[in-house]
């Protein structure tokens, strides 16, 4: 009976997920993401795999999101920009000005190229995400996944 008990809490404890900070979590072993870093790691390599594997709709979103992930932790680590209460990262719709205006280590061409790429990337996502009917090709998916690189590469 105590075995049973112990294996059943054992188990519950497994899939408690723990607000802290963004999210953090231990789960058999495995850490969560817990910066913005992490996670942009995470949905770079999401992606990578997605496209290779023909999901492009899918690689399309994790793209968008490791990039704007990646940034986030840029303005958050490098520039010190506070999110405003109740946010961990800017709004999809703030992101833009603000790489435009925030990012004092990057020359403004660079910001204003960076900028742009993540526009870019935000409408195939939107397309992916939000469009069933439109059809994701690989080029789009490569070319997501290139921006996405990309962007990396700039910091």
């Amino acid at each position: 009976m105590i075995g049973l008990m112990k294996r059943r809490l054992e188990k519950l404890a497994d899939q408690l997920v723990v607000r802290r900070g963004f999210w953090a979590a231990r789960r058999k072993g495995r850490i969560m993401a817990e910066n913005w870093l992490d996670v942009a790691r995470d949905a770079r390599q999401a992606a990578n795999r997605l496209v290779t594997e023909n999901h492009y709709r899918s690689a399309v979103a994790r793209a968008y999101y490791a990039a704007y992930s990646k940034i986030t932790h840029e303005l958050v680590a490098t520039a010190g920009l506070l999110m405003p209460p109740g946010r961990e990262g800017p709004s999809h719709s703030r992101i833009r000005p603000i790489i435009e205006t925030s990012m004092p280590n990057m020359a403004q061409e660079k910001r204003d190229k960076l900028s742009e790429m993540l526009g870019r990337l935000y409408a195939l996502r939107i397309e992916a995400d939000y469009r069933p009917s439109s059809e994701v090709e690989g080029t789009e998916a490569r070319e997501a996944i290139s921006m996405m690189k990309t962007i990396f590469e700039a910091f």
